[in-house]
């Protein structure tokens, strides 16, 4: 069978991911414990004092797998499917990981690490704090996509499931030097499935296409990444037209998804957005008012209350999220007043690679209240891109990049910063 490239496993694994937290509770039928080992191994006097002795926030079972082969580790149980090795080279001791889904048998393919002898972790006060943290290497040839989705579950048998991205990788590549991998701890969607974080259970990784790969460690961290991204909204103290390009020469540049890019400002009544979309067949969407995201689409949600909780799960009164449909006959939309806003004010046009869109929202008339200087208010925005069959295919987000629900939840929001 011809081997898969890594690049296009991944493809398929980020359209596949998005759909991670609506999957059913994978039941394991079948695996293989590689290792269990209840023995004594040599250590210092002081050495497992220290272990124990270091602790993020107060939690010290921090290590996943530390490559001294006293973990359980498991594995699906057909070895042509997937082959763990526990080795050890003249420097290092570490797992070596070979696997090929694409044959018949392989239905499910992937492996578990019962951390800390399979004791229950209460890890719900350090959620925001912890990064999970593996240190790898190619085998032959370097690359930047590990195709595989990893899983924390409960003792209920709640799981929480998240693809790879290459964003996790803290280099420019896998290379056979040891590099780091880092996935904040936060990313994974367990509100959404019930997950008991008082109780948790494994980690799990299941994997895709084929390859090969070796692990030195996996271990929590702590998590130096920005739990929300900010975007900086400067004031403009004269009036805006639309269609003008020299308005943005002055915003700050947003970068997000495969290519597209957005840019705010403000005045003393309206918040302005200008967005530029990379989309290679765009305006295809046929759909009508609420349902305008199943096609090509921009979806802006935004709070006019600065002091609003950011950690919220419900839109309050002063949440909007709004819709503008970027078919043959653009619209904008209201989803919570459930109608078209023909007050917001937008200048759509086609480019060589996509489309621009700048729109202007007049916060002071629509919503009775003002931007304000120096504070900080919820934003969230996606872009909807149609497929060959003209409905969505995917939908590409500036910060909740590997979560859906932003149009339930404004915890998944990110920061917008008047100054």
């Amino acid at each position: 069978m011809k081997k898969l490239s890594f690049f296009f496993v991944f493809c398929r694994l980020v359209s596949w991911s998005q759909d991670l937290p609506k999957q059913k509770t994978l039941l394991l039928e079948e695996v293989t414990i590689l290792e269990k080992n209840y023995g004594f191994k040599k250590v210092g006097l002081y050495d497992e004092e220290e272990a124990k002795s270091y602790s993020i926030k107060g939690f010290s079972q921090l290590s996943i797998f530390d490559n001294d082969f006293s973990d359980e580790v498991w594995s699906t149980k057909n070895t042509s499917c997937i082959k763990l090795n526990l080795k050890e080279d003249e420097k290092d001791k570490f797992l070596s990981v070979k696997w090929n889904k694409d044959q018949d048998g392989c239905d499910w393919v992937g492996m578990g690490f019962g951390w800390d002898m399979w004791a229950g972790k209460d890890m719900n006060f350090v959620k925001d704090t912890l990064a999970m943290e593996l240190e790898v290497r190619a085998i032959g040839k370097s690359f930047t996509n590990i195709p595989w989705a990893f899983c924390f579950e409960d003792y209920s048998g709640a799981q929480a499931w998240l693809g790879y991205n290459k964003s996790f990788l803290l280099a420019n590549e896998i290379t056979s030097n040891w590099t780091k991998v880092r996935i904040p701890f936060s990313l994974f969607p367990f509100e959404e499935n019930n997950f008991d974080l008082f109780n948790v259970k494994q980690l799990m990784v299941q994997v895709f296409g084929e390859g090969s790969i070796e692990i030195n460690s996996i271990k929590l961290v702590p998590n130096s990444t920005k739990l929300r991204s900010e975007v900086t909204c400067l004031k403009v103290n004269k009036k805006i037209e639309l269609g003008k390009n020299e308005n943005w020469n002055i915003a700050v540049a947003n970068s997000f998804g495969s290519g597209h890019s957005f840019a705010t400002l403000y005045t003393k009544d309206s918040l302005f957005i200008a967005v530029k979309v990379i989309d290679a067949t765009p305006q295809v969407n046929s759909e009508k008012d609420e349902k305008l995201w199943n096609g090509d689409a921009i979806e802006i949600a935004f709070s006019t209350n600065p002091q609003a909780d950011p950690k919220r799960k419900s839109f309050l009164l002063s949440d909007q999220h709004l819709g503008i449909n970027c078919g043959a006959t653009p619209y904008v939309w209201d989803w919570k007043e459930n109608k078209r806003m023909e007050k917001v004010k937008f200048v759509y046009s086609k480019t060589a690679d996509g489309y621009f869109l700048e729109l202007a929202i007049p916060v002071t008339e629509l919503f009775k209240t003002k931007l304000l200087p120096e504070a900080a208010y919820g934003f969230e925005i996606a872009v909807d891109l149609s497929g060959d069959d003209g409905k969505r295919s995917r939908q590409e987000r500036w910060n909740s990049i590997y979560a859906e629900g932003f149009h339930l939840s404004p915890s998944k929001w990110g920061t917008l910063i008047c100054e």
